[in-house]
């Protein structure tokens, strides 16, 4: 019998529910869907988070100085690289492998840095801020790109983690480790993590503290809250997202005001709870689902748990 979406504390029979742990707890065959929020690092009382969000914001402006340096192809490299953490195992695919940004997005990214002229002099405040500009950025990609970034963080934390848990680990390397001081950006490094039984691809956990369900500056609300709709719609037609980026990129003041109130709210932002209790009704169904199970040698036609 085969458990149906199994997770690392089932497979490693360590007895601690989500509630009790400070990582969210990954599922071997697929994403959890949930993202990295970097607001959540921003407006964090703690200083070990905010420096890890100047980290990011300074990988960001390397890789576009890179860029107007004329190293655009290294750079466009660089951000296709970390726009995909399979490590994670955060998102929206239906396995832990999803697809990386293609050339043209990236290089869209980077031309930001000439084309907006804020972007050109003080860089990304808020790397969400590519979800209100650049077409094909969505919450998954933004988690994605911070959870590639923040990598060298998030083995340390891991590694903790698991010599807490007594999770099993082993020797492997890590690839994709952005590291500023490096003329490369990236390195590579060993370390003592735990890996999928299949394919013995690295594990990361992801803090729960960093986690939500839609990032805290998001398109859908820009969008509701913020775009500036009668400027933009023509009679009859429905507004779509490709004239609302363009708008974005060429009054980029509107995202600006947008930013600024996201930000005076920032109290509002929390983390998303991973689990909440079942209602006793629901309890009492699996019970009876359980309780209605033939005992035997024979498969039963449905289980609720395995198949």
């Amino acid at each position: 019998m085969t458990l149906i979406r199994p997770r690392l504390t089932d497979n490693y029979g360590i007895a601690n529910s989500q509630a009790e742990l400070d990582f969210a707890i990954p599922v071997f065959d697929e994403d959890l869907p949930l993202c990295i929020d970097p607001f959540l690092l921003w407006k964090s009382p703690s200083l070990q988070d905010q420096a890890l969000h100047t980290s990011l914001i300074d990988v960001f402006a390397r890789i576009s100085h890179l860029s107007r340096s004329g190293r655009k192809t290294e750079a466009q490299a660089l951000l296709i690289s970390a726009s995909e953490c399979p490590e994670l195992g955060l998102g929206l695919s239906s396995h832990r492998t999803g697809k990386r940004i293609g050339e043209q997005t990236a290089a869209a990214i980077l031309a930001l840095f000439e084309e907006v002229p804020v972007l050109a002099a003080n860089g990304l405040e808020h790397i969400e801020t590519l979800q209100l500009l650049v077409d094909g950025i969505g919450k998954d990609r933004i988690s994605d790109f911070t959870g590639s970034m923040l990598k060298s963080f998030l083995i340390d934390f891991t590694m903790d983690q698991c010599k807490r848990l007594g999770i099993p680990t082993i020797d492997v390397e890590v690839t994709g480790i952005f590291d500023v001081r490096l003329p490369s950006l990236l390195s590579r490094e060993r370390a003592q993590l735990p890996v999928l039984p299949e394919g013995g691809m690295p594990i990361l956990f992801a803090p729960k503290r960093w986690l939500r369900f839609v990032p805290w500056i998001n398109y859908d609300d820009y969008f509701r809250d913020a775009c500036p709709h009668d400027e933009l719609r023509h009679a009859g037609e429905p507004l779509t997202r490709a004239p609302v980026l363009s708008f974005n990129r060429r009054n980029y003041g509107v995202v600006e005001l947008f930013l600024r109130e996201r930000e005076r709210h920032a109290e509002d932002c929390r983390n998303d709870p991973l689990f909440s209790q079942i209602p006793i009704t629901s309890a009492k169904r699996a019970l009876a689902d359980l309780g209605r199970i033939k005992k035997g040698k024979r498969k039963p036609a449905k289980s609720p748990f395995f198949r």
